[in-house]
């Protein structure tokens, strides 16, 4: 349940609620700034490279790194299988097709034959994405599965969508067959280090030129300065994180002194430029938080 909520954390994050701040005191320039609304992250930045270290960026075809879960869901007709599935409880009422051991995946650095999992192992995926303890008092009828193929479905990855081989599960109350991701683990790179990774489709053709979105920080309070903010990229030979810091500041824009100022938490972004000192290459792009180093 841990990708459903964190699907739900980031609508709750949409909605325009209003809070009481505490002006504190505002950073100085050259600090970095926590980002509201962006994944969590390692404070020190050489800590989130680290977890990169094992990148194997020279193999070739480079792992899949997947920005959401391997199994996609597209919506159900009805509450009760919403819930249904979110519970796990389904039952298969199709034969489970026999399939190759290998399967063609088109890839950024070529198309290759890598292993599959089988129809078996994909459905098995697809009921552990549930969790029974999920909605305790509700007993809804099992999400019937009418129909199961190879096939294929889009899923987000670090460079872009991609389509790939997929298990296609049909049910008749879901929008469109539930897919499951056919290349075997061994052509991923572990969803759980993938948290803070962020798509490098804004980057340009010389490959060290960056435009992406960021979270920008809050409106300072009345009486604070007024920072200006420019990203900043921190690399490693796995990976580069990015992060913003203040580069310049101007007086407070308004007298006042340092009392509770209202904000909402709508999630505000902007679209910052920054400049590698080498090619991104096979690295993976990170979004950071943390001191300037």
């Amino acid at each position: 349940m841990t990708h459903r909520l964190t699907r739900l954390a980031a609508r709750l994050l949409a909605l325009p609620l209003l809070v009481l701040a505490g002006c504190a005191a505002p950073p100085e320039p050259g600090a970095a700034v926590p980002l509201v609304g962006e994944a969590a992250a390692p404070a020190d930045v050489a800590e989130q490279l680290a977890r990169f270290a094992d990148f194997p960026v020279d193999r070739v075809p480079r792992p899949i790194v997947l920005l959401e879960d391997r199994v996609k869901e597209y919506g159900y007709t009805s509450g009760d299988a919403k819930i249904a599935m979110s519970q796990g409880r389904l039952t298969l009422q199709a034969a489970l097709p026999d399939g190759p051991a290998t399967v063609r995946v088109a890839l950024p650095d070529g198309t290759v034959e890598v292993p599959a999992i089988s129809a078996r192992q994909a459905y098995d995926m697809l009921v552990a994405v549930g969790d029974p303890a999920s909605a305790p008092d509700a007993s809804p009828s099992p999400l019937l599965v009418t129909k199961v193929a190879l096939g294929e479905a889009e899923f987000r990855t670090d460079r872009g969508p991609r389509v790939l081989p997929a298990w296609l599960f049909t049910a008749p109350e879901s929008m469109q067959p539930l897919a499951v991701a056919a290349p075997s683990d061994t052509a991923f790179w572990p969803v759980e280090h993938a948290d803070a990774v962020m798509d490098a489709e804004g980057l340009a053709t010389d490959g060290v030129t960056l435009t992406l979105r960021l979270a920008t920080p809050p409106e300072p309070c009345s009486g604070q300065p007024v920072h200006e903010y420019a990203a900043e990229a921190v690399e490693s030979a796995k990976a580069v994180a990015v992060r913003l810091k203040i580069v310049a500041t101007s007086p407070a824009a308004s007298p006042g002194g340092s009392g509770d100022c209202v904000r909402d938490l709508m999630l505000r972004t902007a679209e910052y430029t920054v400049r590698l000192a080498r090619p991104l290459g096979n690295r993976v792009l990170l979004r950071a938080s943390g001191d300037v180093s």
